[in-house]
């Protein structure tokens, strides 16, 4: 037994876990790398530009935002009655426009009575069952959004309205 036990001892065993885990702990080193160049932009996979490219598109849209900034108006309530049996009794809306300049914001502050009684004789040509969709909602939106522009053509020479956003569609 002793003999065994020397041979044992002169041989050293040859493990592959060790080289299993040095392998994975590599691996698992060159992914995070690789991870966090990709994340930190010097490493352009997927959209084929560099860092240099997505930084000269941050300096264009810089300069674009400060030529175009958002301006909203908010209008006061509409309240419409709708008649007897139609499936409603009354609908009231809130909504706010976008324009990108402040001479359009004035002008609609200025003809807002006008706007007013437009949108009101528009909103009762419509159906409530009409409006309970999403796509009745949608075109009373367009058609708004076009009554409001028609306006601002006669009275602003052309000032844009380019949204319009429902922050308010109550039917009862």
């Amino acid at each position: 037994m002793a003999e065994n036990e020397d041979l044992d001892l002169g041989e050293e065993k040859k493990s592959p876990k060790k080289w299993i885990i040095l392998g994975a702990v590599i691996g698992l080193l060159l992914v995070g790398a690789g991870a966090g160049m990709y994340f930190m932009g010097m490493l352009p996979f997927g959209n084929g530009e560099s860092s240099e490219d997505v930084a000269a598109g941050e300096e264009e849209v810089d300069e674009k935002s400060n030529t175009r900034e958002a301006h909203f108006h908010q209008f006061e309530p509409l309240l419409v009655n709708f008649p007897r049996g139609s499936g409603a009794r009354l609908m009231q809306i809130e909504f706010s426009v976008l324009a990108y300049d402040d001479s359009a914001i004035e002008v609609l502050q200025k003809h807002a009575p006008m706007i007013r009684n437009n949108l009101l004789l528009l909103l009762g040509r419509y159906k409530p069952q009409d409006l309970k969709t999403v796509q009745g909602k949608q075109a009373l939106r367009e058609a708004i959004l076009s009554e409001i522009q028609q306006v601002m053509d006669l009275q602003a020479n052309g000032e844009q309205v380019e949204a319009l956003f429902f922050t308010k569609f109550l039917m009862e």
